[in-house]
């Protein structure tokens, strides 16, 4: 029989934690604060009103679980698994997230501010009030993701992937524009 457990109200500080128990766990209340999570692998975990600040959850498995009221601010989420996880009001703030796999998750109120997402990959989100201020998305992967009332014209990137009937309301720079056009074939005359 699988026991849950449920961690309230607490700060972890400047520890690493190699593995936490296979149960359901569900934090509330608790600020991670310069904690490395070495490839932990969690299982439908629920956080709520938790802050992880400066934390290393490089190469994590979240897949499944759920986030609201939650806060990455200055961590690093390199390679973090968080496939079809469900986001409310989250804030991802200063952090480093090149190849964070979100596919199949559920985003609403979600920001992403000068944050590094270079081959990220978001493909077949639902995303509901989501914010991209001063991110990278390079080689970023926004297959099959409706990006009506997205703007990105503030982030960088050479090109992203995106499907053309999913672009419709989407806002994006004059230069943006133009890459966009020639993904789609469209020759461009100076």
């Amino acid at each position: 029989m699988e026991e849950q457990w449920f961690i309230s109200r607490g700060i972890v500080s400047k520890w690493n934690i190699f593995e936490l128990p296979e149960d359901k766990i569900s934090f509330d209340q608790v600020h991670f604060h310069d904690v490395s999570f070495e490839g932990v692998r969690f299982n439908q975990v629920e956080f709520i009103d938790c802050k992880f600040e400066r934390c290393d959850l490089s190469n994590v498995d979240f897949g499944h679980s759920i986030f609201h009221r939650v806060e990455f601010l200055q961590s690093k989420l390199m390679g973090v698994q968080c496939t079809q996880s469900r986001f409310g009001h989250v804030e991802f703030n200063n952090c480093v997230a090149n190849y964070a796999a979100f596919s199949f998750s559920k985003m609403k109120h979600v920001k992403f501010h000068q944050t590094i997402l270079n081959k990220a990959d978001f493909y077949e989100c639902t995303f509901e009030k989501v914010e991209f201020t001063e991110c990278e998305l390079d080689g970023s992967n926004f297959s099959d993701t409706k990006l009506a009332n997205i703007d990105f014209s503030t982030c960088t990137y050479e090109q992203i992937m995106v499907s053309a009937d999913k672009l419709s309301g989407c806002t994006v720079s004059k230069e943006q524009a133009i890459g966009f056009a020639k993904s789609l074939g469209l020759l461009i005359k100076e």
